[in-house]
């Protein structure tokens, strides 16, 4: 939705807060969170990380989705926020 903010009426979407979360328990900036998931994502790496891993599969759960759909669209969301 392209509204980092807006969980949407589901708390397990993946949200700035949620983002700001994994940041704080990685001891991360946002971006740096952010560019770690992405790294993940576009390495493939998603399930060497329990957290990211933990976080696709709510989120496709939220979203009705395939965890590769909600990794998909994460990273597209993602390299928007980065840029």
């Amino acid at each position: 939705c392209v509204m980092p903010e807006d969980s949407m009426g589901h708390p397990e979407n993946i949200t700035n807060s949620v983002l700001e979360t994994l940041a704080k328990k990685w001891g991360k900036s946002l971006d740096e969170t952010r560019q770690m998931i992405l790294k993940s994502i576009e390495d493939n790496k998603v399930d060497e990380n329990p957290d990211i891993k933990e976080m696709f599969i709510k989120a496709s759960k939220a979203w009705g989705q395939s965890i590769d759909e909600a990794k998909e669209n994460t990273k597209d969301l993602l390299k928007q926020e980065l840029e």
